[in-house]
């Protein structure tokens, strides 16, 4: 009797629902500016605040994660290749947005042919490191980006010839590895870019990001009723220095 095997092959698509995967955001984004004194925050309770664990400082930290594990180790048998998944629950430090990571955007600097901004990644997980972390921005700028200074940095270009999404990564051996909440918990960058006169402005939160990702997770913004707003006239800042050349000029006519 002959008996031919079949080969059987099949195709499989697999995708990722952020909402599945979590029933809150694990990250949130912080705004402020240069030209108002005004620092927007994450909203309040941004990842959910129920049933949340949280250490209100570092020492409080270290005292909760000792509780815990001996309160783990009386309830699980330790099993090789078995792995605890209440020890491996956040940890988070006491914040009104409960976010494990918080992306703030820096409105820094403005020049005549460009502009600065700032890009900060906080991380308030007593628990864990984020190594080999990625953070994408999308921005209508960031097809004109000129320079980032302590991030590595690629463009996105997801539609066709719109060019306004960037990823950024850390540089290996120096920020690739977020560290865990504490005074190492935070990386940092500045991206310049060069103006587009035709959209360049400070108006109507133009400056600031659309959306923004961390490590493939949409980020929860603020409201766009709350974003630092542009002045009527010229900037604060701009508006201080103007007054004092005008001040200095007609000291020297009089």
């Amino acid at each position: 009797m002959n008996i031919m095997a079949h080969a059987v092959t099949w195709n499989v698509t697999c995708t990722y629902s952020q909402h599945l995967a979590s029933k809150y955001p694990t990250c949130c984004v912080s705004f402020s500016s240069f030209y108002n004194d005004t620092i927007v925050p994450c909203a309040k309770c941004a990842c959910g605040c129920e049933h949340k664990t949280c250490a209100r400082s570092e020492p409080d930290s270290k005292r909760l994660m000792s509780a815990s594990g001996k309160s783990s180790a009386h309830a699980v048998t330790a099993v090789r290749g078995h792995v605890n998944r209440q020890s491996a629950a956040p940890l988070l430090q006491c914040t009104t947005h409960m976010c494990p990571v918080r992306v703030h955007w820096h409105v820094k600097l403005n020049y005549h042919d460009y502009w600065r901004a700032k890009v900060t990644v906080t991380n308030f997980n007593y628990r864990t490191n984020y190594t080999g972390w990625t953070l994408v921005a999308q921005h209508p700028n960031l097809d004109n980006i000129t320079e980032v200074f302590s991030f590595d940095y690629k463009p996105v270009v997801s539609y066709g010839s719109i060019n306004d999404t960037a990823l950024f990564y850390g540089m290996k051996f120096f920020n690739d590895q977020l560290m865990e909440a504490g005074p190492y918990g935070n990386v940092q960058s500045e991206v310049l870019m060069r103006k587009d006169a035709s959209t360049f402005t400070f108006r109507q939160g133009w400056a600031f990001p659309r959306k923004i990702y961390f490590n493939g997770d949409e980020c929860r913004m603020p409201p766009p009723d709350s974003y630092p707003y542009l002045p009527n006239s010229a900037p604060a800042s701009l508006v201080s220095s103007a007054s004092v050349v005008v001040a200095f000029l007609v000291l020297l006519m009089a």
